[in-house]
Order: structure tokens, then sequence, then C-alpha cells
């Protein structure tokens, strides 16, 4: 039942589907404010959830009258069969799509076309009895070619959609040149249009209603295909004979594709993706199905399953009561990545010819149109949107929000809009979907068909003030922590997109204001809190960092950029070949708001450690070999501390890496958590004390007696920050490859030297762990005596 309406960005029904079991209960009301084929709403309605579906595209309406209809199958293909004989016996479907090939009929599936030059035909000769039709796929010939010359003198005596193209960026004057004319009737060639104008005059006076509305869901869906922006399928598909409207814009190629209209009807109405088989799965899952359109009676009918409209989600609270909703999820408008008012247009100005309320309002769509809409605009309407949801949620209720795109500036304008409402993010999961979304049209490299999950709770960490001093102390404490957790000098713009979803969630400042407010709080900081220094290395503002470091960082943790690095390199290890939003959703998950890594470090993390091809990052050999080695020094450490009589503990980071067929490090060690140090650390001590690489503890497990640190490519200094979380007095061993023995004693740094020496560490080449595993009693004492001081 999805698969029959064509909509960008579907979403996996089944994940959909669990979260609505998961955070509505039976017979709670689930809303989704931008339903777009109506999913959600289907959903609900089959696990006995009610449901709000609304949109401001008409499309969104249609799809749920249709799935929701009453289904006679015997009516419906008799009415079907009815238009096919019809066009059938038409002279131009004859003249046009019919021809002797081979001297025996056939019927011409579509022509291919190069630019205006007709290039090819593929068509099928009519079998008989049990032989198969035949399949050719040639050039075009002179007889072909004058069908072409012949078109303009079809005259179309049935109603056809002549309204000319809004003015929007998304129809722009080359496509206007390239279809041939400035308006939709131009989409069609001339016989073509000739053929779907029938069509749907046959369809218009179909006496039952609900018939006609199922003929009109095949016929939607023959329309762009049967447009010219088709194009061929790509060569190694095998598909010659029908081709796709794939990408979500208004643009001729130059190679295109003219298909039949009636065999598209045809596949659109009884084959495997079309009518019949929506309405039977449609009937067999929702066999009783209420909807009420609340535009009919101004108000919801809560007796129905499916309360549905053409709504603006402005205009959401005039329907739904504050407080009533149990759960929300939603994939909301991606800041123009798609226009899907614009789009819709191919089949609305055709289906508004039956009703007006399929005309749509392209002034309140939530999107970003150069020259017609800006950000701000955008922005204020997206974030009323969120705050038209919040009102309507239940104190206790979820939102689940779907979004994806590769500008982090449209992230920002998506989370200030989630916190500005009010919502308070609560957990971010990343979802691959069943079909490639609208993301693909700006992400060539990456996972195009692919969403984070962002869960929502209703909260407020402060109420709304206008005190002045509290805003100082906020800022001030805010900058602090996101400092404190980065943990590295930090760039301006870092600081302060951290820093303005926290403020705008609390309520303190209004959009316009916040910019000065901050710098003027954040100035007269400098020189008590915070040293301010250039910033050569780019142009992100200058570099905030504290005068007292150890005052408010109490539990070191490596460099932001040192775990970026650690958790790509991970990452790569794991999988070997990764999409840029695999890398994106690890990231986007380990390091959330403040800690948010520059794009373009990531870049160059990748470049470094793996290669591009085929739209994904493979490992390079040398960095396998690298984690190869790594992961072995780990299991030569494990091994050597059973011998010892020591229990074992393998870094979180680490514990997945296999280190023999089958077999992981996690398997080899003998903890995998560290909650039995609870009564001497607190959880987020333990936290960064897990990400050690390999731990000796006492025969209880409950006090850390050795640190083992394996350096093979990333930063000596990142194992002294890790460690520092445990007391100085414990034995701590940083084993590095024979190559950088060179590096590690030319290390200048006197705070990386000096924090060696205070807090207990010690250095040992590889082979050295390796001549250790063939003692049968090893001890501390001979990792002593193989390892090093740096002074």
């Amino acid at each position: 039942m999805y698969r029959a309406m064509k909509y960008w960005g579907k979403k996996p029904h089944n994940i959909w589907s669990q979260f609505i079991e998961r955070y509505c209960p039976l017979g709670g009301l689930v809303l989704d404010p931008f339903v777009g084929s109506g999913m959600a709403a289907f959903e609900a309605a089959k696990l006995g959830r009610k449901a709000i579906a609304f949109d401001l595209n008409p499309l969104s309406s249609f799809t749920i009258e249709v799935l929701a209809s009453p289904f006679d199958e015997w009516a419906f293909r008799r009415a079907f069969e009815k238009i096919v004989s019809l066009i059938q016996a038409d002279s131009v479907y004859q003249k046009h799509y019919t021809r002797k090939i081979l001297d025996k009929p056939a019927t011409i599936f579509n022509y291919r076309w190069d630019g205006n030059r007709l290039a090819k035909i593929a068509a099928k000769i009519d079998g008989t009895g049990r032989k198969k039709q035949k399949t050719i796929f040639r050039s075009a010939d002179s007889i072909d070619t004058k069908k072409v010359e012949e078109m303009a003198s079809i005259a179309i005596p049935y109603w056809y959609p002549q309204t000319l193209f809004p003015n929007t960026p998304s129809i722009n004057h080359k496509f206007i040149l390239d279809i041939g004319g400035n308006s939709f009737e131009y989409l069609w060639t001339r016989r073509n249009l000739y053929l779907l104008a029938k069509i749907f005059d046959e369809i218009r006076k179909e006496p039952d209603a609900n018939v006609q509305k199922q003929l009109l869901s095949g016929f939607i869906q023959t329309l762009h295909l049967t447009s010219k922006m088709v194009v061929p399928r790509n060569v190694v598909s095998n598909r010659d004979f029908s081709g796709s409207w794939g990408r979500a814009d208004y643009m001729i190629r130059r190679r295109s594709m003219e298909q039949n209209p009636l065999v598209v009807f045809r596949r659109s109405c009884i084959e495997k993706q079309g009518v019949i088989a929506a309405m039977r799965d449609a009937r067999a899952s929702l066999p009783e199905v209420k909807i009420h359109d609340v535009r009919k009676t101004g108000r919801l009918n809560l007796a129905a399953d499916i309360n549905y409209g053409i709504v603006d989600a402005a205009d959401m609270t005039q329907y739904v009561k504050p407080k009533s909703i149990d759960f929300i999820i939603t994939d909301p408008p991606y800041a123009g990545l798609v226009f899907y008012l614009d789009l819709s247009l191919v089949w609305l100005v055709w289906l508004q010819k039956l009703d007006s309320k399929y005309a749509p309002d392209m002034r309140s769509e939530i999107t970003i149109k150069k020259g017609q809409t800006g950000r701000d605009e955008y922005r204020r309407r997206l974030r009323f949107a969120f705050e038209q949801l919040h009102n309507c949620l239940k104190d206790d209720g979820r939102i689940v929000i779907t979004f994806h795109h590769k500008k982090l500036v449209e992230w920002n304008e998506f989370v200030h809009a989630v916190q500005f409402a009010g919502f308070k993010p609560d957990k971010i999961t990343h979802q691959y979907n069943k079909r490639s979304g609208e993301s693909n049209v700006s992400n060539p490299y990456g996972t195009s068909g692919a969403d984070f999950y962002v869960r929502c709770v209703k909260h407020r960490d402060v109420d709304f003030t206008d005190d002045k001093s509290q805003l100082k102390h906020f800022i001030v404490e805010k900058v602090k922590e996101i400092v404190a957790q980065r943990n590295e000098p930090t760039p301006y713009t870092f600081v302060f997109d951290a820093l303005i979803p926290e403020l705008l969630q609390a309520g303190f400042i209004s959009p316009q204001d916040y910019q000065d407010e901050v710098d003027h709080v954040l100035s007269e900081q400098v020189g008590k809190i915070f040293t301010r220094t250039p910033n050569k290395a780019n142009k992100a503002g200058d570099l905030w960092w504290f005068v007292n470091p150890r005052q408010y960082i109490n539990y070191p943790n490596v460099a932001l950029k040192d775990r970026v690095e650690e958790t790509v390199i991970s990452l790569l290890r794991r999988k070997i070949s990764v999409r840029l939003d695999d890398v994106l959703a690890e990231l986007f998950r380990a390091y959330p708001n403040g800690l948010t890594p520059d794009p373009r470090s990531i870049k160059n993390i990748l470049e470094k450690y793996a290669y591009p091809a085929a739209g994904r990052w493979k490992i390079k050999d040398t960095t396998i070999v690298s984690a190869t080695k790594h992961t072995e020094v780990i299991r030569q450490i494990v091994s050597i501390g059973r011998k010892t009589g020591a229990v074992t503990y393998v870094g979180k980071r680490e514990q997945p890496e296999s280190y023999q067929q089958g077999a992981t490090l996690a398997d080899l060690a003998d903890l995998r958590e560290l909650s039995s140090l609870s009564s001497k650390y607190n959880a987020q001590q333990i936290e960064r004390i897990e990400m050690i690489d390999a731990l000796w503890l006492n025969k209880s497990g409950d006090a850390v007696e050795t640190v083992f640190e394996v350096e093979n490519s990333t930063g000596f200094m990142s194992a002294i920050q890790r460690a520092s979380n445990l007391e100085r007095a414990i034995p701590k061993f940083m084993i590095i490859p024979e190559r950088r023995l060179a590096e590690l004693l030319g290390t200048s740094d006197p705070l990386f030297k000096t924090s060696f020496a205070e807090n207990h560490w010690r250095y040992a080449p590889y082979d050295s762990i390796a001549r250790l595993t063939t003692y049968s009693h090893p001890s501390i004492d001979e990792v002593n005596r193989i390892s090093m001081n740096l002074l």
C-alpha cells in the first residue's frame, strides 16, 4: 500500500510502527503534521491507535482517501478494462503506439530521445496463444520520425491543464525553454497529452465515487512516468521497457524517455505495485478504517480512526486541543531540499479539476525559495510549527522527528527550532530507509536513503525570564561547560553554535538579540575565566580557552579532535567500507550539541585512514595493518595479565575487535564494564576509564593495578589524559611500535613530559611485550624491567 504512490523520502513503515507501538498507548492519539504519504496514520490505525494526519500538500489527503476507500475489485477491473479498450481503439493511440515490426503487429512501449532527436524505440511484438511477446529494442526509423513531425497537428477535444508554471526557483528559464512552453501542458508530448486527457475524461465519467478515486490513483502514477522528465534506467539494470522520474526536480535531461501512457496506466492499476495490490493490502490490514476530513466540519471526530486534512502546521491548534496528543512522529521539511508542493503540481493540476480542495496553498509552505522565502521566514515558520506541536503534546508525551541534511547550517536551524519550542532531545539514532529519500538530492557522497531519528521529551530546563543577571550567569556557565567538554582551545563559532540551542531552549533571549549579548558577556570574562587568542588555522573565530584549565576540567579527557579521530578509526576497523553518513551518524551520537566536530575535519580524518571508492570510504591497507597490530598487542597484554592472576579489562572502543576468527577482545577479557569501581570513582570518571586500551585489576576486580595504552598511530597525549582519571601512583605503560620510539623521545612539549613523569608512566616497544607472552609466570616486575622512563 505504500508502494503504489510516488512520494519522496518514504520511510520504513516497520520502524515507524515500532515507534508508535512503543510510545503511544493502545487507544491513544498519534499526530503527524507533515504526514506525506500517510504512513504514520495508517500504521497507527493498524495498531489500534487513533491518528491525526495533517499536511499542507493536498496529495496527502488524496492518498489517505484512496487507501481508506471501500474496494470492489470486480467493479474496478470492469471500469479499468473499459478505459483500456477505448484507448486501444483510439486513432491517435493506433498511429503512435502501434505499428508492424517484422511484419507482425507490435506495441511501442517507449521512445528514446537524445536531445531533440528521436533515437530508439522499445517495442513488443504481440504474442498469440502460448507464444510470449518478443521484445525489440532498436534505432528509430523514418516511420517513427514521421510520427514526431505529425504530433503537433493532434487536436485534443478533452480537458487538460493549461495552467501557467508558478513563479518558483524550481522551474527555471532553461527548463521552460527545454520543455517548449510556460504551462503544464508542455510537460508531455502532444500525443501523450492527448491520451492522458482522454483517460482522465473517462475517469471523470465514472459514476462510482470510490472506483473513480481509485482509477485516479492509477492515473496519478501514470502522469509523471509519461512526462518529458523521465529518463531511461541505467544500462546495467537491463530494463529497456521502463524509465523513472528519479530526481526530485523539474529538469529535462539530454537522454529522455517518452513512455506509452496506456502501458504505464496498466502497470499503475493492475500490476504488482499498482492500485489493486495496494487496495488488497490496505483492506487486509485496515478492513474497517474510518476517516474524517477535518476541513469539512472544522473540528476533529474522535470516533474516526484517522482525522486528516489539508492543514497548515501553523493552524494545527485550531483543530487539536492543548496537551491532547500522546505521541508525535513526523518528517518535517528539509529547508528547501525538496520543493514538495512545486513537484506535486504535476498531479495536483489534474486533481483540482475534480475538486478545488486539491489546489495547493503555495504561500504557506515551510521552505526556503531563493528570491521568495528567505531563511528568516523559514526559521520563523519552522519554529512556530514546533511550538504548536509542543502545545498539543501531553506533558509525558514523546516526539520522534526524522531529519537529514548535509549542511551544518540546516542542522542548526532544525535543532534550534526543536529546542526553541521547548523540546529536549534525549536519544538520537540512525536508520536507513527502504527507498532513497530526498537526502540523495544533496548528498552524493553519502547514504542517500537514511535519516537521523531524534527523540525528544517535552521539557524546559529554565523558565522564561528577562533577568539579565541570570542570563549572564547562564551564558558563562554554559560556555565553561562547552569548552571543558571539548577540552581544547575552541573557535568562537563552535562555542556560539553550541550555546545558542541552550539559550533558546531556556527561553532567555530572542534570536535577533543573542549575538551582541553573548559577545558582551564573554568579553567581560577574558582574563578572568577565559583566554582569547587569534585563530590562525581557519576563519571560525578566535580560540577560547581557560586561564586555569585544571579549575574547570576536573576529570580530564582526550581532546575532542583526538576522540573524533579514534572514533572514525574504530568505525573503519569494524565496517571496512563506510558511507560518509555512517561516519556522521557515529559522530552525531557520540558528540552531540557542544561536542559536534568540525565537518571539514571529518573529511581530513577519512582521507588519512581511508580512500574514496564508488561513493564509499574504504579503509586503507596501512590502516588495516596498523589496526591489526594494535589489536594483537592488546591481546598479548590481556594474555600476560591473565598469567599474572590479574582480572583483565579491554577498552570499550577495542572490545569489538576480532583477534581471531569468531573471537573478539571482549571475549578474551574478564570484564566488559567497570561498574565494580563505582565506590572509588564517579560515573563520569568511570566512563573515561573504560576508554583506556587495557587494564589489570586486583583479583576482586574493584581496584585498578596497572594501565596499558597502545599508541600505534594516535597522539601520545591522549593516553596521558585518559589515564589522568586514575591515581597517579598506579603504574601506567605506554606501548608503542619500534618505529615511533624516536617520535616519543623527541617530544618537546614540557606539559607532556611533566605529566608523563608525575603520573607514573613508562614506555615499552611492541617486541618487548611479545617476548613477555613467552614467559610462563610473568609479573608486574617483568613489565617494569622491559619498560623505560622518558627522563
